[in-house]
């Protein structure tokens, strides 16, 4: 499933879309003692329009189209198709388009049991039904639907907090006072989510879901492994301390700020390339190799690239993972921050025996904690040089 196809369910998952309908609904509380409560199974078309819409805005983000990062597609183990495997369970719970109360309990149930959490939790989850309109020679949407219908659950789980008493305005006594309120929160942002099944070549596809997570460094493995029977994915922060490690090894000394801007460059246009690509690419040493080399490293620097790869990496890397929007610049005592486009207006040299960052400036005023200043040494054409006499 790429980012195209992603963002067509997304974009598809709204009541007024023509293509979709959201049929039934599950809403459910898990407490800190992963005890099940507040079941409610209703029909979409008869939750009133205000509740209705929050449940769509909060059930839309699982379909996060950051893949690679927040949302990634995984494969089912082989025991997930066993008889009591989590694929052959999901596509039971698919089946029962969560009509059925007993099948909808054990839904709950297993996510009780199996997923890791410290705080209490709500569940939203949907059965909906997409009819993929066909496209054209020009890969367009035609505007009639296929015959084909694609039907999916989407679960999302957002966390649940307690809000504290709260000064609030009484409008029938005029005043402000405090109003303790005794109800939780449901946070509109999930936690974890998932989608099954993926929408891969336009088609259902039964053997991979789509996992969500807000935070990409720490997902939920519990859910992953023992709910949904896939291998957990290495994080952003693994991904992205196994490039490091893969340049520190090939270059050493040698890895310069250039070839470190400039290999983010060339990875952001993959990741550009990747949002519409039917086989998205993906960062193996062969391909680091070519973008070190249209980076400017020796041949000699790169004949064991592939090697060193496979010694730092276990599997390949995700572009959409090591990129970075802005360059960013440490010593112990400043950080600068650089947008990437202004990459090539900073350049580190040695200067007088020190060493120094110097940055070429467009215009002789800078902003300094809100104060326009002129740079030290820039004279108008009429100014007469100050000198000693």
């Amino acid at each position: 499933m790429n980012r195209k196809e992603l963002s067509e369910i997304r974009n598809h998952f709204n009541p007024e879309a023509k293509y979709f309908t959201m049929d039934r609904v599950l809403t459910a509380f898990i407490d800190s003692q992963r005890t099940v409560r507040g079941v409610c199974l209703r029909n979409a078309g008869a939750i009133p329009s205000p509740e209705s819409q929050i449940l769509y805005d909060t059930m839309k983000k699982v379909l996060n189209v950051n893949i690679g990062k927040q949302s990634t597609e995984l494969a089912f183990r082989n025991h997930a198709y066993g008889d009591d495997g989590a694929q052959t369970f999901l596509s039971s719970v698919l089946k029962s388009e969560f009509k059925q109360e007993d099948v909808a309990l054990q839904f709950l149930g297993k996510l009780a049991e199996q997923v890791d959490s410290d705080i209490p939790y709500a569940v939203l989850a949907c059965y909906c039904q997409y009819n993929p309109p066909r496209k054209n020679k020009m890969d367009e949407l035609d505007v009639e639907g296929s015959d084909q219908v694609f039907r999916y659950i989407l679960a999302a789980m957002c966390p649940i907090a307690k809000t504290e008493g709260a000064l609030v305005y009484n409008q029938f006594d005029d005043e402000i006072l405090r109003q303790e309120n005794p109800n939780a929160v449901i946070s509109k942002a999930p936690m974890d989510g998932f989608f099954f099944p993926v929408f891969s070549d336009r088609a259902t596809d039964v053997h991979h879901v789509l996992y969500y997570t807000k935070t990409p460094n720490t997902p939920n493995e519990k859910l992953i492994d023992a709910f949904l029977e896939c291998d957990i994915d290495t994080t952003v922060e693994e991904d992205q301390a196994g490039m490091k490690e893969v340049l520190d090894t090939l270059l050493g000394d040698d890895l310069t700020y250039e070839t470190v801007t400039a290999v983010n460059e060339k990875l952001t246009n993959i990741v550009a390339k990747n949002k519409t690509d039917d086989s998205p690419t993906e960062v193996t040493g062969r391909v680091l190799h070519r973008l070190l080399a249209e980076a400017g490293v020796p041949e000699e620097k790169l004949v064991d690239t592939e090697k060193v790869f496979e010694e730092h990496v276990e599997n390949t890397l995700k572009p959409e993972r090591l990129i970075t929007p802005k360059t960013v610049i440490k010593t112990p005592d400043i950080v600068v921050n650089v947008k990437n486009q202004a990459k090539d207006k900073v350049r580190l040299d040695k200067i007088n025996g020190r060493h120094c960052m110097v940055i070429e400036l467009d215009e002789a005023m800078i902003e300094v904690n809100g104060f326009d200043l002129k740079v030290p040494g820039v004279l108008e054409p009429d100014a007469i040089p100050f000198s000693e006499t």
